[in-house]
């Protein structure tokens, strides 16, 4: 009997203590934002867009993506963000640890150089790159 109750008093220990818990971490694949890349027609880095042209954005995972996947945030600021086309969030598919993206300036272009800042957040991290628009 005495087997038993011992047994009890340390069930319920580790149902409300947390010293019992294992130390997995709170994302199923522990994944967090490590990189947002551009490449576009002036090379890796992808700096400066010219009206109508394309580039290819890149956000990578530290490790890969659990089996649903995970959407990350894109934002962008500046005077000119309008200029810049992209979608809001872009998925990464479960088991891969990177997904691409389109970036486009609008047909009517900016009316002089100017600077916007794309981001990507992910579970709290954000990542940046400076893209300058030019006309």
């Amino acid at each position: 009997m005495a087997g038993h109750l011992l047994r009890a008093a340390m069930i319920a220990t580790c149902v409300f203590a947390a010293a019992c818990r294992d130390d997995t971490p709170t994302s199923p694949s522990g994944a967090v934002l490590q990189s947002l890349t551009i490449v576009g027609p002036s090379g890796a880095g992808g700096g400066i867009l010219h009206r109508n042209e394309t580039a290819t954005g890149t956000v990578t995972l530290s490790a890969a993506a659990p089996a649903s996947g995970v959407a990350i945030t894109l934002q962008t600021v500046g005077a000119q963000s309008s200029a810049l086309i992209r979608p809001s969030t872009v998925t990464i598919a479960g088991g891969s640890t990177s997904a691409m993206f389109p970036l486009s300036v609008t047909s009517s272009g900016v009316s002089g150089p100017a600077e916007v800042t794309l981001s990507a957040t992910y579970g709290g991290r954000s990542q940046s790159v400076v893209i300058r628009l030019q006309p």
